[in-house]
């Protein structure tokens, strides 16, 4: 929604400039405040622009006025503040033709500049801080030759900013928005379908129009409040995932939180905390913290710690990756049976389903309820430690692969025949054997009538 901002002009005058979205209301009202203040305490020139060269030669703190198109040239140090617009005594701003304003020849430390030109306003900086407001219109904002400090707005319109190589503060609202950051440290507040270019500075982005496309470089912070987003971060860059997002790491090591239905790709190490139903690949090793959902992981080796409700697939890999998954608390699946590397699986206090892959797996069950499949591979070892059993257990496979093994350790049964002891005790009931433990651990082998000592490794 527009507003209109209205500052005093050239005699006294009302002088109306058009500002729509992102942040540029709230900079006007600032912007309108500073030069009211200074107007009401005599501090104050206000004076017309003309296209070409201006130089300005007041006492007081220098306020230029642009109310026709054309090329503005701004030197000395005088003119402080800028305002593109329109007099008028109804309040409205008429503005319609492109105003392009040099800068670089301004000597002042700081300016101010607040334009509502409906052709749009282009702006080229000089080396002082200062304060871009483009409220209407497809604007245009030039740094790349300074080192100044900006804070830059843009409105609904298609804009393009260039940032210093000082630090700045971008915010752009609705439309199709290209921004390019220096080498500064730079914040970014992109309300449209932005496309983001920042591989030289140390930049945070918010990203809260979706379907946008940034590229950023080392120590990068990203958060991605929508969706459809296309995120690439280098080393040590953060990111907060969104919903159906797309994430590259290209740096040693990264960290994407959260996180819906994204896809995250690492060339090296990643941590992946506190994600749900997302698709992650790491050339390298990937953390992976408290994830849930539907998820699909191929690593060069990967830590797993799980949550209630994860569904999770690992697949590809080589030979020589190794994936370690500890189980959280509720209902976890994980499967390893498209994987080429080695599982090591213990189990949480919920109900668990694992499955093994072509390797030699080893899949220990935890407090509660687990079924166990060794998979493709051969001589998978099954465990349970007292202590932290006491659960009921399906082991699906046990006689699929020469070589299986049940570890039972911690429960003494290598003492005064308790294995013996143990077996002797099973029951065979619908061609499967189950056996029980000291800490009421149930043991079922689906499959399996003839359980001997053989089949048991104990410590």
């Amino acid at each position: 929604m527009a507003n209109i901002t209205t500052v005093v002009g050239a005699s006294g005058q009302t002088f109306a400039v058009t500002v729509s979205g992102g942040q540029t209301q709230l900079l006007a009202q600032q912007y309108q405040t500073a030069v009211s203040t200074l107007h009401a305490s005599g501090g104050l020139d206000s004076y017309d622009l003309i296209p070409g060269w201006n130089a300005a030669a007041v006492s007081n703190t220098g306020h230029g006025l642009i109310s026709q198109g054309g090329d503005y040239t701004v030197s000395g140090a005088a003119t402080q503040y800028i305002s593109v617009g329109s007099y008028s005594t109804t309040g409205e701003d008429t503005l319609n033709s492109a105003v392009s304003l040099d800068l670089s020849g301004s000597t002042a430390k700081s300016v101010s500049v607040l334009a509502g030109d409906f052709a749009g306003v282009s702006v080229t900086a000089g080396n002082q801080d200062g304060t871009f407001i483009g409220g209407v219109g497809n604007n245009t904002f030039n740094g790349a030759n300074s080192t100044g400090n900006w804070t830059i707005a843009t409105g609904d319109g298609n804009d393009t900013v260039t940032g210093t190589n000082g630090n700045d503060t971008i915010s752009t609202g609705e439309g199709n928005n290209l921004i390019k950051l220096g080498t500064g440290t730079n914040v970014v507040r992109s309300e449209g379908q932005d496309t983001i270019d920042g591989t030289t500075g140390t930049d945070t982005v918010t990203l809260l129009g979706g379907s946008s496309v940034v590229t950023l470089g080392a120590n990068a912070t990203v958060y991605d409040t929508t969706s459809h987003n296309t995120v690439s971060g280098g080393n040590n860059s953060f990111i907060t995932g969104g919903s159906s997002s797309t994430y590259f790491s290209t740096g040693n090591l990264s960290t994407v939180s959260g996180g819906l239905n994204d896809t995250i790709s690492a060339s090296a190490d990643i941590w992946q905390i506190r994600g749900t139903a997302n698709s992650i690949t790491a050339s390298g090793a990937l953390t992976f913290l408290n994830g849930t959902g539907a998820t699909t992981v191929s690593a060069g080796t990967s830590t797993l710690f799980g949550a209630s409700g994860l569904d999770l697939m690992l697949v590809g890999g080589s030979a020589s990756s190794a994936n370690l998954f500890v189980g959280g608390d509720g209902s976890e699946t994980v499967s390893a049976a498209s994987s080429n590397g080695t599982l090591h699986a213990f189990a949480g206090t919920g109900d668990e389903t694992i499955i093994g892959g072509s390797a030699a797996d080893t899949l220990v069950g935890g407090s509660g309820a687990a079924t166990l499949t060794g998979g493709s591979g051969a001589a998978n070892l099954f465990a349970l430690n007292k202590g932290s059993a006491g659960g009921d257990y399906t082991i699906t496979d046990f006689g699929s692969a020469a070589g299986n093994l049940m570890a039972l350790y911690q429960y003494g049964l290598q003492n005064n025949d308790g294995l013996a002891s143990v077996l002797s005790n099973a029951t065979v009931a619908g061609g499967n054997t189950t056996i029980e433990l000291s800490d009421n651990s149930k043991i079922t082998f689906v499959g399996i009538t003839d359980l001997n000592a053989s089949n048991f490794t104990l410590s």
